[in-house]
């Protein structure tokens, strides 16, 4: 009876020692299962009319930082750099990631669906078609 409980106190403190450590992993793992949307997306083709956007930026990146704030961030091509946050929500059933910002004083909300890693922002600016993709990166 006291190799038993010998050996179950070994197990157990065994056990104490390992599960902080195996946490961190499967913690990381959980959320690669649970949120794998969470990532930085990269525009990789954007036109305003028939204007090439890229040419005049370095990088054009949008950040899901976590379960429900983002960051918009992009480098001009003369080195000025601008990031701004705000809110977002999805739903898992149909994918759609709604993302709202407040830029100068006016508040922009946007819905767009997330397929395969990746979505595209469709809207009209004045009389100009904007199309903008992004990828995960």
């Amino acid at each position: 009876m006291k190799k038993k409980l010998y050996l179950l106190a070994v197990i157990f403190c065994a056990s104490l020692l390992l599960f902080p450590a195996c946490g961190m992993d499967m913690q990381s793992s959980l959320k690669t299962i649970t949120m794998p949307y969470i990532a930085e997306y990269e525009c990789v083709e954007a036109r305003l009319g028939n204007e090439d956007l890229l040419k005049k930026y370095d990088y054009f990146y949008i950040t899901l930082l976590n379960k429900d704030e983002f960051e918009v961030s992009f480098k001009e091509k003369d080195g000025k750099r601008s990031t701004f946050k705000g809110g977002y929500s999805l739903d898992p059933k149909t994918r759609e990631l709604t993302g709202e910002i407040g830029v100068l004083g006016f508040k922009y909300k946007e819905s767009v669906i997330v397929k395969n890693g990746q979505f595209v922002i469709e809207k009209n600016l004045g009389p100009f078609p904007l199309y903008m993709k992004f990828k995960v990166r």
